[in-house]
């Protein structure tokens, strides 16, 4: 289950924004204001930090890390609940150039878990993505990227469709194109990109199954534009244009779509103590099967973070998307999403958090709705520049009205240590 619309065309450049006509109030600020603009979770810890490995004009960080967790209802079933323990060994790196032009940037992740009972849990990851930035000029940039990941659909999601039977296994292509050009206070920006998505056979009642029919492409293509229009506060307009194809889908119905969106919206950072982004518009998703009703209606994305104090951070969220459905006989699903988070800095080097987040899943055509609700606290004890460990428990209950829907409650508990070289 992918999203069908582009990503927002605007984060990289109305970032930049932002912070250059902000800095036009806040010149005369000193370190200490600065440093209290950042968020607890984003905020640097020069004594904590982890310091990278330097070779030539390159740094780069390797990280290890371990974690044993417990999930009371593992395959997020409504009854005959099975709880297990999951084992996970994990590493990470992060490696990028350090020119005072241009950019390179490599990261890579891998992750091996095992299930000390259930071995439909056993599953080995990895994500691989490549990064450029070419400076052609102080007022133009062109960046790329490209991505090659294996991952599982997480248990409970609306993608995880065998219950009880092995983890859906999908291995995922992203390729991007980005172009960014400054004219005074005026930001101009394109973007293309490609997916690709292919979901490997498994099996269920000693049956191979195929998945051929979840297969998808999709390209997609937007544009921006932003305007500083005081210090700290810029508007901006952006459009967006996709169209998604499954190759391997055989059955009756074809699920391939196009669609657009188009938003405006306000990026703000008037103080050092609240900042973020705010877009309202209109998406339209339409299937070429005229089985499948066009998914239309508001399109809206929200980010903000409140700083009352150095030591606090409230984030807020809300966005809505068009998602992909993994139903055959069910085209789209129309997602939409609030998150509310905080961040208190209790000591230099121990971090508590806390997460509330909301989700309304409707699918197009029926009249199932889907409604998650999640929680959950944790901590993260730096523990000096090389480790670090972190505890955290959280909770999901899951209700749907209409035919097909699932129910259930889960909670999951974790610890875990990381150690960077």
């Amino acid at each position: 289950m992918r999203r069908s619309g582009s990503k927002p065309a605007l984060v990289p450049c109305l970032l930049g924004l932002i912070g250059a006509c902000a800095a036009q109030g806040a010149q005369a600020q000193d370190a200490s204001a600065s440093d209290a603009a950042i968020s607890v979770q984003k905020r640097a810890r020069p004594e904590l930090d982890p310091v990278p490995v330097r070779f030539g004009s390159f740094e780069a960080l390797v990280s290890t890390e371990a974690r044993i967790a417990y999930d009371d209802n593992i395959y997020a079933a409504r009854n005959d609940k099975t709880g297990d323990a999951l084992a996970t060994l994990s590493t990470r790196l992060s490696a990028h150039s350090t020119w005072s032009r241009h950019a390179v940037s490599l990261d890579g992740d891998a992750a091996l878990v095992r299930g000390f009972s259930q071995p439909n849990e056993d599953t080995e990851t990895y994500d691989a993505r490549f990064g450029g930035r070419l400076d052609l000029g102080t007022l133009t940039r062109l960046a790329v990227r490209a991505g090659y990941s294996r991952a599982f659909e997480p248990r409970g999601s609306i993608g995880d469709t065998t219950l009880r039977g092995p983890r859906i296994a999908y291995n995922a292509l992203e390729l991007g194109l980005d172009v960014e050009h400054t004219a005074g206070r005026l930001i101009l920006g394109a973007r293309a990109g490609l997916d690709g998505y292919h979901y490997a056979a498994y099996r269920a009642g000693g049956a191979q199954i195929a998945p051929g029919d979840r297969d998808y492409r999709t390209w997609n293509a937007g544009a921006s534009a932003g305007y500083a229009i005081a210090p700290g506060v810029a508007t901006f307009i952006e459009g967006s244009y996709n169209q998604a194809r499954y190759p391997g889908d055989t059955g009756a119905f074809d699920r391939s779509s196009s669609g657009w969106s188009l938003r405006g919206g306000l990026g703000f950072g008037v103080t050092r103590l609240v900042r973020g982004r705010a877009a309202i518009g209109y998406q339209d998703q339409r299937y070429d099967d005229p089985a499948f009703p066009r998914i239309k209606g508001l399109d809206f994305s929200a980010g903000v973070e409140w700083s009352p104090t150095r030591l606090m951070t409230w984030a807020l969220e809300a966005r809505r998307s068009i998602q992909r459905s993994p139903l055959v006989g069910v085209a789209g699903i129309r997602q939409s999403r609030y998150g509310i988070r905080l961040d208190y800095e209790a000591r230099r080097n121990l971090i508590l958090w806390g997460r509330l987040d909301r989700t309304v899943s409707e699918y197009a055509s029926t009249a199932r709705n889907q409604t998650d609700l999640s929680g959950g606290l944790g901590a993260d004890w730096l523990l000096g520049r090389k480790l670090r460990l972190a505890a955290q428990a959280g909770l999901q209950r899951t209700r749907s009205d209409g035919t097909g829907g699932r129910e259930f409650d889960r909670r999951r508990m974790s610890v875990s240590v990381r150690y960077t070289l």
